[in-house]
């Protein structure tokens, strides 16, 4: 497969992928996308954003933006995962400014 094929079929993937979800949470259904997919979308996910934020500056959400809830949520689970404390945070935190 190309890389342009590979990337089309990425794409679609990923936009199949958000539309279930957002099928799921306007319906209520949250445990109708597999904790196993969300898990491997996330994980590569969270992995990409880190790559490409590397070297410039990149908005974690484009035009679906997340509320504090879900962010602060996301955050706890993603920092005990990561086996991460608040010191831990505030290093890298403060990372980002002194760039």
């Amino acid at each position: 497969m190309s890389s342009s094929a590979a990337n089309v079929a990425g794409t679609e993937s990923g936009a199949a992928f958000c539309a279930s979800v957002e099928d799921a949470l306007k319906n209520g259904r949250p445990d109708s996308v597999p904790d196993e997919e969300l898990q491997r979308v996330l994980s590569a996910a969270v992995r990409l954003y880190s790559a490409k934020s590397e070297d410039r500056a990149l908005a974690p959400f484009g035009e679906q933006p997340v509320n504090a809830t879900e962010a602060v949520t996301a955050i706890c689970a993603i920092m005990r995962a990561a086996d991460l404390n608040f010191f831990d945070l505030q290093m890298w935190y403060r990372r980002g400014e002194r760039e």
